[in-house]
């Protein structure tokens, strides 16, 4: 494979003559100068980067000053332009002309300093000297004045003299006004005489030429005048007389804006092309007429042959596109071409130089001729395999961590099954036991045993509700309710605790507070009761007051601030940052003296933010706590009050007394495979209703057997068995129910309580839930909500 060929850049600059420079400033240390340096001094580019001092050396001593002089104008004018002697290697003395600038950013900061030098050497060299002028070339002058005048250019007329000395005889009209020189100031002076001698010799050194050439020549040239520095294009012409040189004929044009433009379009080509350079794109231009192609240097050498970049056949592009979107590719050219498109993108597969594909993304634009005729198609392309390979990272990453989720999920919905079932029968047949003929202190234990399991209980409901917020499955259900009576209802459930520590439980309820407002009840009151109950927890004495209160409103939403005051033990600044973390508590003490999870904050802190709030604390150790958050809520003109809302059944205390009711005598099927849940469901029923016929089944197979063999009145069903559980059970025996009027209620039993089980066992044609442990009250209600009300 050849290598690819130099830059255009570095081409021109091997072949200059003159020597291009960059170096820093004020420091002048050579950051980069072209190899004709080494033409011009004898030196190797290596001696002027290695010690950035090396450059002064080669200054003939008598010219160091004008060097130094000119440097220490260059901050305030930005450029120089001076000529001064050097000295070789080889101890020889040259003259060079320098010409720099400063380089600055958009801020006017200096970047650094870049300059050429010519050898001037053979201009300072003088030519033989005509002294005499004679009437014929006066006359010529004199008759050709009014072509001098008539002229748009800038003209003068030059006597060569005897003495080799050239001096200036005309001017016309256009040069007195281009350079602010008039004709009585100029006339009879030499190059030198006019502009001295750094300027001057330049001058008579193009005459010098002319006059070898014997013909016209054509040089570019800036020389300061009163009217200011500008650049020229002229034209010298020698006058022959009795053949002699006698006369030289000059013409020059002003292309100074001319130049600007060249030298502002140079700078942009320059400063394009080296943005396309360093670009981590490529780019490409498609010619429709020849249907071939330019691609950038970039481009072609990921994607490109051994052949140029410059004039390549479509077919070449089309040959690397990934045959499982070659297809797809051309259609959607084909369809933008029948369009009036002209810009568009796409990616795709292509092939690069090595063999592999790589994914691209091609961005394009259309142009088009002044009929409209679509002649070229020009973009960029951009290698996206890196970015699909962390794509795809990441989409395995999320796949994982949801798998991960997903895991956890099951592993708390098994744990809550698992935990849940001993939990049944440990609270329920207490609570059988409590309602039979025992001493106290037997009582005050079995009471002990049903505490203990409550507060299992909720430990075991705290880390599935943590689980729900954790996996983003927990939904807020907005009611509109009596908000008053919420927060009443809420505050009345820890009067009792509050005052068994002798803690004045106080509430504020603003009168400007609406009726009914929006919201998840069941959720507020969950927040609240959390907090309420932390505040009344870590209080020892003093109060705990709870406050509601606007914000502001805006047509039919209002903010309002719920907020929990308590005078406890407050929390050290420091540990703020814990409180709101899983499984952790602001002092390890804490759990040690008052007990807990470290879970509640957390999930108040999740709920508030599912609220579109946020929890605020504001706390000081040992003086107290306040914990606070806002709520945007819809005010609505009716709604539900708390008792509508909460299910609030009163549990069967330990002394009331189970009533028979021997009236009932309908047949039910539990079917359940655990047999001490079997037991306990049992005594339940036959305690309170000792007619009824019980039959069991093992598992959901059994139970629709049986159910085949004679439908009962009522079926309860768990929901995890073995060889088929209670949703599939229940759906085989809704088949069997099909043709008939007449659909048997099916309670469903689980242990799982978790995520969308309830909203499962509905849809597989359950028509009530009942959730382990399983309390004796919510089972006779659901017994005789089913069968004594005349429901199905």
């Amino acid at each position: 494979m050849r290598p690819p060929p130099p830059s255009l850049e570095k081409q021109i600059l091997s072949a200059m003559e003159e020597v291009i420079f960059s170096a820093t400033y004020p420091e002048l240390e050579i950051i980069y100068i072209s190899p004709s340096a080494e033409t011009l001094t004898g030196y190797p580019i290596d001696y002027f980067t290695e010690k950035h001092e090396n450059w002064k050396n080669l200054i003939h001593p008598d010219d160091r000053s004008i060097v130094e002089t000119a440097l220490i104008s260059l901050n305030a004018d930005d450029k120089i332009r001076i000529r001064y002697r050097i000295q070789t290697k080889n101890n020889k003395i040259k003259f060079v002309q320098c010409q720099g600038r400063l380089i600055r950013d958009e801020n006017g900061k200096i970047l650094r300093f870049d300059g050429i030098i010519a050898d001037i050497s053979e201009l300072l060299s003088l030519q033989d000297i005509i002294k005499n002028e004679t009437g014929e070339i006066k006359q010529l002058l004199l008759e050709n004045n009014i072509l001098f005048n008539g002229s748009q250019d800038s003209m003068f007329l030059i006597e060569v003299m005897d003495d080799d000395k050239f001096v200036i005889r005309r001017i016309n009209a256009a040069y007195e006004k281009s350079t602010g020189i008039n004709q009585s100031s100029i006339q009879g002076k030499t190059p030198l005489d006019l502009l001295g001698e750094e300027l001057g010799r330049p001058v008579i050194k193009n005459y010098q030429n002319v006059l070898k050439a014997k013909t016209t020549i054509t040089y570019e040239e800036s020389i300061p005048m009163p009217a200011g520095t500008k650049i020229w294009t002229t034209a010298l012409t020698p006058i022959e007389v009795d053949g002699k040189f006698k006369f030289i004929v000059g013409a020059s044009k002003d292309i100074t804006e001319q130049k600007r433009a060249e030298n502002a379009l140079k700078e942009s080509n320059e400063r394009y092309a080296l943005i396309l350079e360093v670009s981590s794109d490529g780019w490409f231009d498609w010619d429709f007429v020849t249907n071939s192609v330019i691609y950038s240097r970039r481009w072609w050498l990921e994607f490109g042959n051994d052949e140029k970049s410059e004039n390549v056949p479509i077919d070449y592009w089309k040959s690397l596109i990934h045959p499982d979107d070659y297809d797809w590719v051309t259609e959607f050219l084909d369809n933008i071409m029948l369009s009036q498109r002209e810009t568009f993108e796409f990616s795709f597969q292509m092939k690069k130089r090595k063999g592999n594909y790589a994914h691209v993304l091609s961005r394009c634009y259309i142009q088009r001729d002044s009929s409209g005729n679509k002649i070229r198609m020009v973009g960029s392309n951009s290698d996206l395999t890196e970015t699909k390979k962390i794509e795809y990272t990441l989409r395995k990453a999320k796949e994982m961590a949801e798998a991960a989720n997903m895991a956890k999920g099951n592993f708390l919905a098994n744990m809550s099954h698992e935990i849940r079932t001993p939990l049944n029968g440990i609270i329920g047949f207490t609570e059988l036991l409590l309602h039979s003929n025992l001493t106290e202190e037997q009582k005050e234990s079995l009471q002990n045993i049903r505490l203990s399991g409550k507060s299992l209980l909720s430990l075991v409901n705290q880390i599935l509700d943590f689980s729900k917020i954790d996996s983003g499955k927990m939904e807020l259900e907005l009611i509109s309710t009596d908000l008053t009576d919420l927060v009443q209802s809420t505050v009345d459930l820890f009067k009792i605790s509050a005052a068994s520590k002798a803690i004045h439980l106080k509430l504020n309820l603003d009168s400007h507070l609406p009726k009914f407002v929006s919201l998840d009840p069941l959720r507020v009151r969950q927040v609240l009761s959390n907090l309420i109950g932390n505040a009344i927890k870590f209080t020892h004495e003093g109060e705990v007051i709870v406050s509601v209160k606007p914000i502001k409103q805006i047509e039919e939403f209002i903010d309002i601030e719920f907020s929990i005051l308590d005078t406890g033990i407050g929390i050290d600044l420091n540990s703020k940052t814990k409180l709101f973390d899983s499984f952790s508590q602001a002092d390890t003490s804490i759990t040690r003296k008052y007990g807990g999870t470290g879970l509640g904050l957390t999930i108040t802190s999740e709920l508030v933010q599912k609220m579109n709030s946020q929890l605020h604390i504001e706390s000081e150790l040992g003086k107290g706590s306040k914990f606070s958050f806002i709520l945007s809520l819809q005010v609505n003109a009716t709604g539900s009050v708390s008792s509508n809302l909460f299910e609030e059944k009163n549990t069967t205390t330990d002394e009331s007394v189970i009533v028979e009711n021997d009236q009932l005598q309908s047949d039910i099927l539990i079917v359940e495979d655990n047999d001490l849940n079997k037991k306990l469901l049992s005594k339940m029923l036959l305690k309170r209703y000792p007619c009824i016929h019980l039959r069991f089944a093992t598992d959901g197979a059994d139970a629709v057997r049986q159910f085949q063999l004679k439908i009962p009145d009522l079926i309860f069903m768990d929901l995890q068995m073995p060889i088929m559980d209670g949703y599939t059970a229940t759906i085989e025996i809704r088949k069997l129910e099909k043709d008939t009027h007449k659909k048997t209620p099916i309670v469903a039993l689980t242990a799982g309580a978790f995520f969308s089980v309830k909203d499962t066992a509905i849809e597989s044609g359950m028509n009530d839930f009942l959730t382990k442990p399983i309390s004796t009250a919510d089972l006779y209600s659901t017994i005789e909500k089913w069968l004594l009300s005349g429901r199905m």
